[in-house]
């Protein structure tokens, strides 16, 4: 559920943030491009940071929810127009790295929740979670982005990764249960 939630809020990222600055803020084509171009950047250089967080971290599901959390407001702030064009692709880009900060975490976290002798299968199960997120996700938002309720469309995002923290912590749990 984890991979499938969080990977539903980058698809709404990769196909309709360029669509949402221009319609409510008016930006070029290229200002928004250079956005999504500097959230997905800005989400590397997150995941090296993490790195390093990970490796410290005894609690890995406490390190995901928290960096998820925080990407979650920063993606609602975005939906809410009370910033600018110029600060909202500021603060679209930090989303980025703030969701970054909670990748090396996210895989450790499913590492230790993995049983052994199962982890083909568990990586096999946990990963298609990605492809069906990024397969379902434009179907859904794709409603709103038609109505022109592009605000809801970062809200909704904001939500499914907010729910992808319940089970970050769902797997935490499951972890302190069989370690």
């Amino acid at each position: 559920a984890f991979f499938l939630l969080s990977t539903m809020t980058l698809a709404v990222i990769q196909s309709f943030s360029v669509s949402i600055l221009t319609a409510m803020h008016g930006v070029s084509f290229e200002a928004a491009t250079l956005t999504l171009t500097a959230y997905m950047l800005c989400g590397a250089l997150g995941m090296f940071v993490g790195g390093f967080v990970a490796a410290k971290s005894q609690h890995s599901d406490r390190v995901v929810a928290l960096s998820m959390s925080a990407a979650a407001v920063l993606l609602a702030l975005c939906g809410t127009r009370l910033f600018g064009a110029t600060l909202t692709m500021v603060v679209l880009a930090a989303t980025g790295f703030a969701v970054g900060v909670g990748g090396p975490s996210r895989d450790m976290m499913i590492k230790k929740a993995t049983p052994q002798g199962a982890t083909g299968r568990v990586y096999g199960l946990v990963y298609s979670g990605l492809d069906t997120g990024f397969a379902i996700s434009p179907l859904i938002f794709g409603v709103f982005m038609d109505r022109g309720w592009y605000g809801a469309t970062l809200f909704g995002a904001a939500a499914v990764l907010l729910l992808s923290v319940v089970a970050a912590l769902g797997v935490g749990r499951h972890t302190v249960v069989t370690s």
